[in-house]
């Protein structure tokens, strides 16, 4: 199945349904599903990394993806892009779980705390937020930008209640629009997060279930084991050994959602402040060659990744067939690099990790070993590694790229000179920047292909992004909910949609 994200942008569209859902009905069962990334923060705008199951109960955003990728309105009915000018009207009527409304003048207020924050780097290229309207606000952008529809559709055009947005302990308190509530007498820190129909929602056919709990569980064989017994109903995982039991296991599926993630290294300290040899492009590019990414596929991720040297897989509009293969497993080029660059002798250097991304980071350690590279691995707590890959606290780190992300990311992410994962704040080839503005100039997929595939060239020469393998979104699901229609999952995410999900009983 080959997934191509569809976009709406520089248009306008009426209201939507996300999906088809069955007769009205009583609320009823508990769904359980199973999260790897520890809960960090409820503030939609504060939060990074992964855990968003955590926040999709409560919060709607301001545009979402239905089932087909498509960008359709939820708490917005319509917009218009005209330049650096973003339009959008709210529907009338949107309340919170706390009975208040949702104003133009609130949602202008979160979005300016967005860009304030500075968090999200889907918005980067915003400026500010004003209500224009008694039902519309006007987004002002530092430059045209193609996606920010898209980034409206996920933490960034989340809507927090004004009492909330006042409240220091947002962090465990969340109050949305959304169908559920949180429970937090109910759940455990660290452990369960349990959610409810919120009263006086506007559309009860999306609140098909009684209870959501959402365990919190980073350990892969616990997840594992969870599903197995029947403790979970649903649960997310990598590629991994756990993955390819799942595979196996009668009375379970693995199942295989398009979108998915690359896995990559991405050197930090790419002047050589702390790691005087990642200064050397030919050192990185020697530690590209260094990796065996068909060994990697089949004996970390168990056949089912696929080797990667680029941030798009086959099929998306900004993949670049002629890089397909461009770093190849050659360990005589990667030592010989090594040499050319006066470290035959080698370096060594820490790299971060959580409990997930242990095998991994191991079996790169085994592959630099062999270019007398020294890999040291240092564990930080789950649901940190995107925070501390912010800061200069290492010289390097490995991160996933959604696939379903728009490749402007490339720059607000570990381009530019204040991209969130440049935090060196080193500044990029002058062409680089040149082609991500012309990227956001045009509109189209067709026109700015071209344009990213450069980029992405060039980004391939300098080597400091060291991808690795993609892999698609998987779930272990069981029997049930395997086979119920109900249960359908946001394209390039690893989350299903909680409204509208319906039990059996």
């Amino acid at each position: 199945m080959t997934f191509a994200i569809r976009k709406l942008a520089y248009s306008t569209f009426a209201a939507a349904a996300l999906f088809v859902l069955p007769a009205t009905a009583d609320p009823a069962g508990t769904f359980r599903f199973a999260e790897q990334a520890k809960l960090i923060t409820m503030d939609p705008h504060n939060h990074s990394g992964g855990g968003f199951s955590y926040l999709r109960p409560v919060y709607e955003s301001l545009f979402d993806r239905n089932p087909d990728g498509d960008i359709v309105p939820v708490l917005a009915d319509s917009y218009q892009v005209d330049g650096r000018t973003v339009t959008i009207t709210l529907k009338p009527g949107i309340t919170f779980s706390d009975g208040t409304d949702l104003t133009a003048d609130l949602a202008a207020r979160n979005l300016n705390r967005v860009i304030e924050l500075g968090v999200n780097a889907g918005v980067k290229l915003a400026e500010k937020a004003e209500a224009t309207g008694p039902d519309q606000i006007t987004l002002t952008l530092k430059s045209p930008d193609p996606s920010i529809i898209d980034a409206l559709s996920g933490t960034a055009g989340m809507m927090v209640s004004a009492a909330a947005l006042d409240d220091p302990a947002l962090d465990r308190n969340p109050v949305g629009t959304g169908p559920y509530v949180y429970s937090p007498e109910e759940s455990r820190e660290g452990e369960l997060r349990v959610y409810t129909p919120a009263p006086g929602y506007r559309d009860p056919e999306a609140q098909g279930l009684a209870r959501i709990e959402i365990s919190e569980i980073p350990d892969n064989t616990a997840r594992l084991n969870a599903l197995k017994t029947g403790q979970v109903d649903l649960a997310i995982f990598l590629s991994s050994p756990q993955a390819a039991i799942v595979d196996r296991t009668p009375g379970l599926k693995l199942l295989r959602q398009p979108g998915g993630t690359t896995y990559h290294l991405s050197v930090l300290d790419r002047e050589g402040t702390q790691v005087p040899a990642f200064a050397d492009p030919r050192v990185r590019m020697a530690m590209n060659y260094a990796i065996d990414r068909e060994a990697f596929s089949k004996a970390v991720e168990f056949g089912l990744s696929t080797p990667a040297t680029q941030p798009y897989a086959e099929g998306l509009w900004a993949y670049d067939p002629a890089l397909e293969g461009r770093y190849a497993y050659d360990l005589d080029k990667a030592k010989a690099l090594m040499q050319e660059a006066g470290y035959a002798e080698g370096f060594e250097f820490t790299m971060p990790s959580i409990p997930i991304f242990a095998s991994r980071l191991e079996a790169v350690a085994g592959f630099l070993k062999e270019i007398n590279v020294t890999m040291n691995i240092q564990t930080v707590e789950p649901g940190t590694l995107a925070r501390r890959s912010r800061t200069t606290d290492f010289p390097a780190t490995n991160l996933v790229w959604n696939n379903a992300i728009d490749p402007k990311f490339v720059t607000t992410y570990y381009v530019a000179e204040d991209a969130v994962f440049n935090p060196f704040r080193i500044k990029p080839d002058p062409k680089l920047t040149e082609l991500s503005e012309a990227g956001l100039a045009i509109a189209d997929e067709a026109g700015r292909a071209p344009i990213y595939r450069e980029m992405l060239g060039r980004l391939a020469e300098e080597s400091y992004m060291i991808f690795i393998t993609t892999t698609p979104i998987l779930f272990g699901a069981s029997d049930a909910v395997a086979t119920n229609e109900t249960v359908q999952f946001r394209p390039g995410t690893d989350t299903p949609y909680f409204a509208g999900i319906r039990l059996g009983n």
